[in-house]
């Protein structure tokens, strides 16, 4: 296994960036969920469910914070356009 003191500063921005946009997903996907169970389920198991969603979001909004200190604002680093640009053979804007 390879230590961070391997990665360069610009690897460890990507990750960084990558990290915070995925987690960035699934707190979307755990809020619409949320949506979702308020608008379908009676109520406890509204409640439950609810809780534990609540649960998730916020542990996820706590790893986003602590990651987002090591984010270099100046690092200018773009998930989309990197994984759906013309280095991945796709045409840059779908």
């Amino acid at each position: 296994m390879k230590s961070k003191a391997m990665m360069s500063e610009p690897d460890f921005q990507k990750l960084i960036a990558l990290v915070l946009n995925d987690l960035t997903i699934r707190r979307t996907m755990l809020e619409n969920r949320e949506q979702e169970v308020n608008q379908q389920m009676s109520s406890l198991e509204k409640d439950a469910e609810l809780e534990q969603l609540d649960d998730q979001i916020q542990q996820i909004q706590r790893d986003y914070d602590h990651y987002q200190a090591y984010r270099d604002p100046n690092f200018d680093f773009d998930s989309q356009q990197y994984y759906q640009g013309p280095s991945m053979g796709l045409p840059k804007f779908p």
